[in-house]
């Protein structure tokens, strides 16, 4: 049997997890941040 396949999958499986999960990160920082810009920019008004 050949052992090489399921190591690799596992391997790519638990890279594209860590790669959303980077993402998802991001994403939400970036989101929180315009929040925090736009009420600063609606309170200089």
């Amino acid at each position: 049997m050949n052992m090489g396949r399921p190591k690799i999958i596992a391997k790519v499986t638990g890279f594209i997890s860590i790669a959303i999960c980077i993402a998802y990160l991001l994403l939400i920082t970036i989101f929180d941040f315009r929040t925090y810009l736009n009420d600063q920019l609606s309170n200089i008004n």
